[in-house]
């Protein structure tokens, strides 16, 4: 339904996609913001069409301790930013396809090996990565990676506080801690301005750099975040 470069907090599905959903028996929802909206509506239009939420009975508490200042409330969506947690969605997925699609069941667990497999090595090579620097703080602007941050023992300092831009004292407070910290890069989203991530970097001598949890390829993108993560931390 999401496009990489649209945001799932603002996403309105126009009327080619709404019409597409007829063609759908199972619609997986992964609970972010525009799917609190339109999940009855999709139900009313669609009404043959079950709704599987794969958010549901999914730990997130944890997550928003990290951050206290994220923007959906009490707790973050953005579950698909810890491998650990994506692995027990894919099962989900799984199980539910193989319900409906019996004849299909061999295939499906063939694919979720793999897949787990995958998922295996990238936690491993994202720890290795990690591992290099003692430092394990980090600054975005839009607070996205909590599971991620949680899963490595990071900690993620938001820019954005309560889904809004930073005022003024904020953002002061916001340049203190960077400097003090030695943040030499902040991580930006496509689907967010960069316009005060940039001013700040440019007070406290950082770069911007844009990391986008919504890209296609989960696996590639994964680790280039550890990656672009780990050398911002050193």
């Amino acid at each position: 339904m999401v496009k990489s470069g649209e945001s799932p907090a603002t996403f309105n599905p126009n009327p080619k996609k709404m019409s597409r959903l007829s063609q759908a028996r199972l619609y997986f929802s992964i609970g972010v913001p525009f799917e609190t909206i339109w999940i009855d509506r999709i139900q009313s239009i669609h009404p043959g069409l079950k709704i599987i939420p794969l958010h549901e009975q999914i730990d997130k508490t944890t997550a928003h301790k990290l951050d206290a200042r994220h923007s959906h409330g009490k707790t973050d969506p953005h579950i698909w930013t810890s491998p650990a947690k994506v692995k027990t969605i894919a099962s989900k997925i799984k199980e539910t396809l193989a319900r409906n699609l019996p004849q299909k069941a061999e295939y499906f667990e063939k694919n979720l090996k793999s897949f787990s497999n995958d998922l295996d090595v990238l936690d491993k090579n994202i720890r290795s990565v990690l591992a290099k620097s003692d430092n394990r703080r980090f600054m975005v602007f839009h607070p996205a990676w909590s599971y991620f941050a949680r899963d490595y023992g990071l900690e993620q300092i938001s820019i954005e506080q309560d889904g809004k831009e930073p005022g003024a004292r904020a953002m002061q407070k916001t340049i203190e801690k960077g400097k003090n910290l030695g943040i030499k890069v902040i991580f930006v989203q496509k689907q967010f301005s960069l316009s005060i991530a940039e001013n700040i970097a440019k007070v406290i001598g950082a770069t911007v750099h844009e990391m986008d949890p919504l890209a296609e390829n989960y696996l590639e993108n994964m680790q280039r975040t550890a990656t672009a993560i780990s050398g911002a931390l050193r």
